[in-house]
This record gives structure tokens, C-alpha cells and sequence, in this order.
């Protein structure tokens, strides 16, 4: 890349001249970070245009799958919890003002060992941000929920806070919030390079070639392929998800009868969402399979599906019917499992946003708003925790 800035060192607007004819910032990547980051440019007047592969929602990248977990007790990471409260608040402005259901009040049940990180860490969260969680012995998740087992040493947490946010549709609203604001979209290839200069940069596809101001990449699983001069300590990894046919009772997956339900067993993870049309959905978090986002395997093997078969009867018997479908997306992971959302080092005109680690979806419209307020100068102090020279040696 081209054309250094004095780092961490953001120009004000009037100190730079925009080339005629272009725009004021390109977002590179249009899974759910970059729908809103770009739809929320364009709310403030910009003049955006947004790059991708093809029309998101599509099925390359991270933002698929129908359906992602919203909660508030954010036993991750505690910092979140403000984030997630204002995200939140976002996602139901949003649905308020377009009449597109993107949000379904659901609740979500966490269940493990009375040790484990997961009931541990959410019980923290609670506790120090005053948030309702309320524990459940095992035996009371049976009676309340007889779709869902635990073993014998296991205990809950219910969450009624948490929701689920309906992908696809919430992708199609960002954009077209982004389009009706003014935004110009190019979703007919990817983005190859790009170079900044101080007071533009340029960003390429095979056929086509762009300036502006400035410059966000959003790119997901291709956040690495283009900051290959970073080095960054990202790894891609494979996330398959899956979607079975209940073996008997089905009304008690519908939505309403079936919260979101979450199991950790020993340092795994199983998830999943009750039938929103689609079938059963139940996915494994991190399974530690890294690969390449261009060569990814979208097939699944019988080893693998025996193994959430496995735990389809350890936890959730009568789910483990036929398969419907699957579907593989990607995680992009940093070390800390913290997102990166800082301008580049070496251009203060480039802002970085990514590696959101399995559990981003939710925050788009609040990053959205975070990642616009730096393009104009204005830093969140909450922001310290995602900033990349954390990950640069």
C-alpha cells in the first residue's frame, strides 16, 4: 500500500481534497459491519459507495444462516454490555421505522456445569451491570422446557432479554436503508487492492477503479488477504451450521415454546435457535477448524454430522430427525476474540473493521455509528479494547 499519514492522526474534512466526481468514503465489504457502517454514512450525508462480491446477503462470507443471538447479559466479555444495550436499541429503531420484523423476542438458556466460563461469566456480567438473569436448577429447565436435556451435574441461566435477529432480512434492510439515503452500491466483485495517498485513496476490482476520502474495509474473512502488509494474527475459521427436522413434537421448537439454548460440555460449545421456518438450527462454537476464506470447504463429512448428531440426543433428543440443510460460514478471529475497529497505522484515512471473532452480528448498527463517528473525528472511549496495535508487533 501507498502513502503514509502520521499515524493515528485523523485529518479534519476540510484539510482534504476529494478528487471530482468520486466519493467521500468507500466501504470495502458488505456483510452486516459494512451494511452499516455504510447505510450510516450515508444517513449522515455522505456520499458512500459500498463494495462486494455480489448483492448481500449471499453465502461467502460471515452474515448468513437466518438466524444470530442478541442478548444484553454478555458473559464474554463484560465490556460489551454497553454496546450490546445501545445495539439493540438500534435493531428495534430499525424495525420500528421500515415495519420489517428483524428482532424476535425469544429469551436464551444457558446451561453448564455450576463451574464452567459460561454460567460463571454470565453470572459476573449480571451482577456488575445490574442485569436480570435468573438460575435455574436442572431439574426446572426439564419441566419448562422438556425439548431440551441437560446432564445430571448441569444448571441454567435464563436470559429473557435475548432475542433473535432474522440475518438475511436484517442484511436487506441495512442496505437498502444505505441505498434510500443515497449510497451507491457495487456488488459485482470483489475488491482486489487498494492504495491510500493523503489526501485520497483508491480502491480496484478486475474491472473497475475508484477514489474517495476515504477508505473502510470491512471485508471479513478477506480482512487479512487485504492488509497483508499488517501481518495480522488473524486466523479463518469454519463454522457449520445445521438444520434438522424434529422427530416428534414439533410445536415445542416453535418460536415461543423454544427459547435459543446454548450447552457448554467440558470447553465446548452447542447452540441453537427453535424453528423459525427453516427446521431446527444448531450449530458448534469454535471448533478450532482453520482454513483459507477462497478455498474453503462447503461440504460436510459423516464424521462431523455424527458429531452433533451425538449431541442432538445427549441434549436435544427429539430434534435429531432428518437433516434439511447446512451451511458453512467463516469466523475471523483475533487472538483476544475482540473485534478491530482503528485506523491503519500508516493511513489515517483507512479505518479497519473485523475479526468480530463468532459473536459480531449483533453489534452492526452500533459499530455502524462508532465506526462513522471516527471517520469524523470523534473517538468513543470505549473503543480502547478493539484498537489494532494490540495485534502488531
Amino acid at each position: 500500500m501507498t502513502g503514509v499519514i502520521g499515524k493515528n492522526c485523523k485529518p479534519e474534512p476540510s484539510e482534504v481534497l476529494m478528487p471530482p466526481s468520486q466519493f467521500d468514503t468507500i466501504v470495502v465489504g458488505l456483510g452486516v459491519m459494512g451494511s452499516s457502517i455504510t447505510r450510516e454514512l450515508a444517513r449522515r450525508g455522505q456520499r458512500v459507495l459500498g463494495v462486494d462480491r455480489e448483492r448481500p446477503p449471499h453465502v461467502h462470507g460471515s452474515s448468513h444462516g437466518h438466524s444470530r443471538v442478541t442478548r444484553e447479559v454478555y458473559g464474554d466479555d463484560k465490556r460489551y454490555v454497553p454496546f450490546v444495550q445501545r445495539t439493540n436499541q438500534c435493531w428495534r429503531e430499525l424495525q420500528e421505522a421500515t415495519g420489517t420484523q428483524l428482532l424476535i423476542e425469544s429469551g436464551l438458556v444457558l446451561m453448564g456445569t455450576p463451574d464452567s466460563a459460561l454460567i460463571q461469566d454470565t453470572e459476573a456480567s449480571s451482577r456488575e451491570h445490574n442485569l436480570p438473569c435468573d438460575p435455574l436448577e436442572h431439574e426446572a429447565i426439564s419441566r419448562r422446557w422438556p425439548q431440551l436435556q441437560c446432564d445430571p451435574d448441569m444448571c441454567g441461566l435464563w436470559d429473557g432479554s435475548a432475542g433473535i435477529l432474522r440475518v438475511e432480512p436484517c442484511i436487506e434492510t441495512l442496505l437498502a436503508q444505505a441505498e434510500a439515503n443515497g449510497a451507491t452500491l457495487h456488488c459485482t466483485a470483489a475488491a482486489e487492492t487498494w492504495q491510500a495517498a493523503e489526501d485520497h485513496v483508491t480502491v480496484q476490482t478486475a474491472t473497475e477503479s475508484w477514489q474517495a476520502r476515504q477508505l473502510v474495509i470491512a471485508a471479513g474473512p478477506w480482512l487479512g488477504t487485504l492488509l497483508s502488509d499488517l501481518d495480522l494474527p488473524l486466523q479463518c475459521e469454519r463454522h457449520v451450521q445445521y438444520w434438522f427436522e424434529p422427530k416428534s413434537n414439533p410445536e415445542r421448537f416453535a418460536p415461543g415454546n423454544c427459547p435459543i439454548y446454548t450447552w457448554q460440555y467440558g470447553n465446548d460449545i452447542i447452540y441453537g435457535f427453535p424453528d423459525l421456518g427453516h427446521g431446527i438450527k444448531v450449530a458448534r462454537h469454535h471448533t478450532k477448524e482453520f482454513v483459507q476464506p477462497d478455498t474453503v470447504n462447503r461440504d460436510i463429512n459423516d464424521r462431523e454430522l455424527d458429531e452433533v448428531r451425538s449431541l442432538l440426543e445427549r441434549f436435544i433428543p427429539t430434534a435429531n430427525g432428518r437433516l434439511i440443510a447446512h451451511d458453512v460460514c467463516m469466523y475471523t478471529n483475533t487472538p483476544d476474540h475482540n473485534f478491530i475497529i482503528d485506523f491503519h497505522p500508516d493511513h489515517s484515512n483507512v479505518l479497519i473493521v473485523g475479526g468480530c471473532s463468532g459473536h459480531g452480528f449483533k453489534f452492526g448498527p452500533v459499530v455502524g455509528e462508532l465506526s462513522a463517528d471516527l471517520l469524523q473525528g470523534i473517538r468513543d472511549p470505549g473503543l480502547e479494547m478493539f484498537q489494532i496495535d494490540r495485534l502488531i508487533n
